[in-house]
């Protein structure tokens, strides 16, 4: 079913049983693949299907958004005129992310990281108030200094460790939910023609990416094919 109420210029939500759509008639065929396609893909991950909203302001492809009605699934525009096989990876590999239980999960890395950063930072302060009254030990002042550019440091080493192995996990789950690792290689292949692969250089990439390269996530997709081709082999 269809309904023509929208809720605003630059985004667009989709149910999985009606579609509200502001940019025209021409894209509702899209629109009506792409819930199909998510309640398949949910259906097969045993998973509550999820909405989709699709936002011009969105700065990434597609991401997983929980509001109070359930998760979503938050895309940009430029999905909507990806190639199907496209389309369909990204779908799944977001799917992957609610099956796995990624976001509730990095909600509570999150809370815990930063229960560990004032619990350190309230020593770091305890032991500056003790420097400061007496004691002028300047190896205490160096300990200060690195236990402090560790306490900065180490909750985003630790976010993106964890965030970067979701996303080879997800891209597996994704294949496995697909019956093929085709369309995951689609959209490694696909990102960078939209310009959304290693647009910061090698120095600075670490620390402003929360996913692997296309690249690795690449390789990391054909050695687990591999290996699926193995235990397969070792199974006849």
């Amino acid at each position: 079913m269809l309904c023509g109420s929208a809720r605003g210029a630059d985004t667009l939500y989709v149910s999985v049983s009606s579609l509200s759509y502001a940019w025209g008639a021409d894209l509702t065929a899209t629109y009506t693949v792409t819930a199909q396609a998510l309640r398949r893909l949910a259906a097969a991950a045993h998973v509550a299907a999820p909405g989709i909203e699709v936002s011009a302001r969105s700065q990434r492809i597609a991401r997983v958004v929980r509001r109070r009605d359930g998760f979503r699934v938050v895309m940009g525009p430029v999905l909507l005129t990806a190639p199907e096989p496209v389309l369909m990876g990204v779908l799944a590999h977001e799917v992957a992310h609610i099956a796995l239980g990624h976001p509730a999960m990095l909600r509570r890395l999150r809370v815990a990281v930063g229960a560990v950063v004032v619990l350190i930072s309230t020593l770091l302060f305890f032991l500056a108030v003790f420097i400061l009254q007496g004691s002028g030990n300047a190896w205490l002042w160096a300990i200060e200094a690195v236990a402090l550019l560790a306490v900065m440091l180490a909750p985003r080493v630790v976010l993106l460790a964890v965030v970067r192995r979701y996303e080879y996990r997800a891209d597996q789950t994704a294949a496995e939910l697909l019956g093929s690792s085709g369309p995951v290689i689609a959209v490694l292949d696909w990102l960078p023609t939209v310009g959304r692969d290693d647009r910061w250089p090698l120095p600075v990439r670490p620390w402003t990416s929360a996913h692997p390269s296309t690249a690795a996530r690449r390789q990391a997709m054909l050695r687990h094919d591999v290996d699926l081709l193995g235990q397969a082999s070792e199974g006849r």
